[in-house]
């Protein structure tokens, strides 16, 4: 199956990461992924930019946004240009963060000053002031099954709490094993809502993400916490 971009990835042994880090992913990035190569989508998501075109956010000004699997940094670039005062984009590959820096630098963006990105392992990684929004897209679907519980509880303590988690609900089909996992509406419910998430949209007809060319469909989660 299409490999997708993940965090669980230790790329050096002077790094802290958690339990189950595995090095495919800086070995896959060291070796020279091109943009729309393999999980490289080579634009911002389609997913996100729908959410953003339909001023789905509302006004940013002054908030901050968290992008966890970042890659080359498309999708920080989208919400910087839409509004938010800071984001910060991470991947826990070195390689990764080079290559989002350099695509940042060439793309002359104007909200480029607005974006950090940072070389660590979202599951050992504390973010302050916590942020506002958390936008995870093939993030999740690319982890082990079994630290699914460990990424809820790490996206609960780095979101305000009376922030919005955006989720990328993909890739939704019939496959055994992964990455990619296959992705479900229940599915992410049953791991978000046990750690107080709460739905607050769920879209099944959301722009479809894609990703070497990997058919699946998308839906977009909305997320708040309950109070």
């Amino acid at each position: 199956p299409v490999a997708l971009p993940s965090l669980l990835f230790a790329q050096s042994s002077k790094m802290d990461t958690s339990a189950g880090a595995s090095p495919m992913w800086e070995d896959m990035w060291s070796k020279g992924l091109k943009p729309k190569e393999k999980f490289d989508v080579g634009e911002a998501s389609p997913t996100l930019m729908e959410v953003l075109e339909l001023k789905s956010l509302g006004d940013c000004k002054g908030k901050k946004a968290l992008v966890p699997g970042c890659g080359r940094a498309y999708d920080a670039i989208a919400l910087a240009e839409y509004g938010f005062d800071s984001v910060v984009a991470v991947d826990i590959s070195a390689t990764a963060v080079e290559s989002a820096k350099a695509f940042l630098a060439e793309s002359k963006s104007p909200a480029a000053d607005k974006i950090e990105i940072i070389c660590a392992d979202f599951f050992t990684f504390d973010l302050e002031p916590k942020a506002d929004v958390i936008w995870d897209c093939t993030f999740l679907c690319a982890l082990d099954p079994s630290v699914r519980s460990a990424w809820a509880k790490k996206t609960l303590s780095n979101l305000q709490p009376e922030g919005t988690l955006l989720t990328c609900i993909f890739p939704i089909c019939d496959k055994e094993g992964g990455p990619p996992f296959a992705m479900s509406v229940p599915l992410v419910r049953s791991i978000l809502e046990p750690e107080g998430f709460q739905a607050a949209e769920i879209r099944e007809d959301a722009a479809k993400h894609t990703a070497g060319g990997f058919a699946a469909s998308t839906a977009l989660g909305r997320w708040t916490v309950k109070g």
